[in-house]
């Protein structure tokens, strides 16, 4: 009896090791190889261009420090850095699959935007030989997503949204070489463009594809409405965009736009966005998404994923007139994480709330919960180690392999990876990048939204003494005031100013459980370096205070922080000393209250003014020395001649 209940256990644990992430049909045959395999991709383009190339690559620092109280000019796509011209007479062969694949047309280019300030850089790709392509996909974008220390964010936010059938690029992993010399380990990912379509939906050289880049693009007429722009160049007609926009614009419910909108995907990207603390995308940013119209509906594409999550979360901190009171990220409510005004979340949200919070149901009980996403997180990081390995080792001149601008050849070290993977948070001040841990984040979020919406949910990962490992060696904090003092209005439009955050959590909380938890717990893993074992007493709470009440009282004010937020709460209690004076007892007379209320917001706004007066002056006085040096060089330069 008892082998035989060793056999039945090595049976199943047998199946599950065999079944995929993803289902088999769910993606392109590339990325189904691209699972096993880290294909080489040789690209060769002409000398002198190469040496272009290399030139270009080479960016110092953008110094965000003349930033620090008004914004009055967007960066742009490159972040202050030179365009550089598309090498468009490439030749490209692949080492994939036991074969050799080889492209005699090939479209070579720097990619990326502030990507291209760090050391490893990114790259595009672009297959123009006719009727041919690489296991169905002929465009790529290489990244090395050098914000973030995992390798991992860009392939897990592609396949979460792969399992989910939900419609999305895909992604793996490749080296690359140009011209024989070693460009390092890259994520590689498709990209939503015309090819794409076509290979995706079946329609060829679409006329209806916009991507939106810049940032601001709100899908709202005075909101960012040229902020996309057709992936066609040849394409000026906007006629059909125009009439979209203004169809969201004069919608008054979400029945209204359903026959010209694809609201379950926008209600699955919201969901995405909020479980994995996604700033970078429409909600927040405004950028880093595609419109396509698939027949008579418009659908949103998301691409760009290296910030999500708990990569560099104060960004959820930016673009807003004045900082968020809570630093809390972790236990945002959907209200708090959504609180831009876009009147496209008023139909499609918060007046559908019952099929936004099914899918967001959905989308915890079918992928974002630790018993799915850690062995995943496990697999692919065991996958890519080697190659991770590689690249942290240094060469001969003391460089990481793949660190291709020497104008700032910083890079995470091993240690970082590894730790970053688990529950570590990190911050790196020459990187400039700070990250909880991704299974840290996960397991908080989990917490969240099981707790605020009465799922059921793995008792393994909600109990609050659930002990995870802790690397001290490199462990880093959140630096939450990171945007405190910088007023970003002068960048936005009016209608895209946040009105005030509300603390509580969404109206109707859902009450239906997921209908089949899971019980079983998934074992850790043990690669991870624990220098100090987690011991505490179960009386206190490993993760943040999921217990504290979600549903505080509208009228209690939420501009003032009780508590500043705790990074990644094992080995300290979370009563930390805060900043700010506690808020007076309820039974003071409502005119007091309202007295220092106003006594302090005239104090901050004495402080600011001060303090902008103060930033105008070092202004003028670094434009004047500038233009005191320049005369200086002129006159200088006058008397050599």
């Amino acid at each position: 009896m008892f082998k035989k209940l060793i056999l039945l256990f090595l049976t199943i644990g047998q199946i599950l090791a065999s079944t995929p992430f993803i289902e088999p049909g769910k993606r392109a045959e590339l990325f189904e190889i691209l699972d096993n395999e880290v294909p080489t991709l040789r690209v060769t383009i002409p000398p002198e261009k190469y040496i272009s190339l290399k030139e270009a690559i080479q960016s110092a620092t953008f110094d965000f420090s003349g930033y620090n109280e008004t914004i009055d000019q967007p960066l742009g796509e490159t972040f202050g850095q030179p365009e550089f011209e598309k090498i468009k007479d490439a030749t490209m062969i692949v080492e994939i699959n036991d074969t050799v694949e080889e492209f005699s047309k090939v479209t070579f280019d720097i990619g990326g935007s502030s990507a291209r300030l760090y050391g490893r850089q990114g790259f595009n790709l672009k297959i123009r030989d006719k009727k041919k392509t690489l296991y169905g996909r002929t465009q790529f974008r290489l990244r090395t997503d050098p914000r973030d220390a995992t390798y991992l964010r860009s392939k897990l936010a592609c396949d979460m949204l792969n399992r989910l059938g939900i419609i999305s690029i895909s992604a793996g992993y490749a080296k690359l070489y140009v011209n024989d010399e070693y460009f390092g380990f890259y994520i590689l990912m498709d990209a939503p463009k015309v090819p794409w379509v076509e290979q995706v939906f079946g329609e060829a050289k679409t006329q209806n594809l916009y991507k939106c880049k810049t940032g601001g693009a709100y899908l709202s007429f005075n909101d960012g409405f040229d902020s996309c722009e057709n992936e066609d160049d040849e394409i000026t007609d906007r006629t059909e965009w125009t009439n979209f926009i203004l169809a969201l614009d004069n919608a008054k419910t979400v029945e209204e736009i359903e026959d010209f909108f694809d609201v379950d995907q926008f209600l699955y990207l919201a969901a995405y966005d909020y479980l994995s603390g996604a700033w970078d995308h429409f909600f927040h940013a405004g950028h880093n998404f595609s419109m396509y119209k698939n027949k008579n509906k418009w659908t949103m594409i998301y691409y760009d994923f290296d910030t999500e999550n708990g990569q560099d979360p104060t960004g959820i901190d930016s673009f807003n007139p004045t900082a968020l009171p809570d630093k809390n990220y972790t236990r945002y409510t959907v209200r708090q994480w959504f609180h831009f005004p876009h009147h496209i979340n008023d139909l499609a949200i918060w007046n559908n709330l019952p099929e936004f919070e099914s899918k967001l149901a959905e989308f915890v009980e079918e992928v974002y919960n630790p018993a799915v996403l850690y062995p995943h997180i496990d697999e692919v990081k065991e996958f890519i180690r080697p190659y991770v390995l590689h690249d942290k080792t240094p060469g001969e001149n003391g460089i990481n392999p793949g660190i291709l601008n020497l104008a700032r050849p910083l890079d995470y070290t091993m240690e970082q990876w590894d730790a970053n993977c688990e529950f570590t948070t990190i911050s790196d001040v020459g990187i400039g990048s700070e990250a909880y841990g991704i299974k840290y984040w996960i397991l908080a979020r989990y917490r969240t939204v099981c707790k605020n919406y009465n799922l059921q949910c793995d008792p393994v990962y909600m109990d609050e003494n659930y002990q995870y490992p802790i690397n001290k060696d490199v462990e880093g904090e959140i630096d939450y005031h990171k945007y405190d003092g910088i007023d970003w209005s002068a960048i936005l439009p009016p209608s895209a100013i946040p009105t005030d955050v509300v603390d509580e959590p969404i109206d109707e909380p859902i009450d239906e459980p997921i209908d089949e938890p899971i019980d079983e717990p998934i074992d850790e893993p043990v690669d991870e370096p624990v220098d100090e074992p987690v011991d505490e007493p179960v009386d206190e709470p490993i993760d943040e205070p999921i217990d504290e009440p979600v549903d505080e009282p509208v009228d209690e004010p939420v501009d003032e922080p009780v508590d500043e937020p705790i990074d990644e709460p094992v080995d300290e209690p979370i009563d930390e000393p805060v900043d700010e004076p506690v808020d007076e007892p309820v039974d003071e007379p409502v005119d007091d209250k309202e007295k220092e209320k106003q006594e302090k917001k005239e104090q901050k706004e004495k402080e600011k003014e001060e303090k902008k007066k103060q930033k105008e002056k070092e202004k003028q006085e670094k434009k004047e020395q500038k233009e005191k040096e320049k005369k200086e060089k002129k006159e200088k330069n006058k008397n050599k001649n």
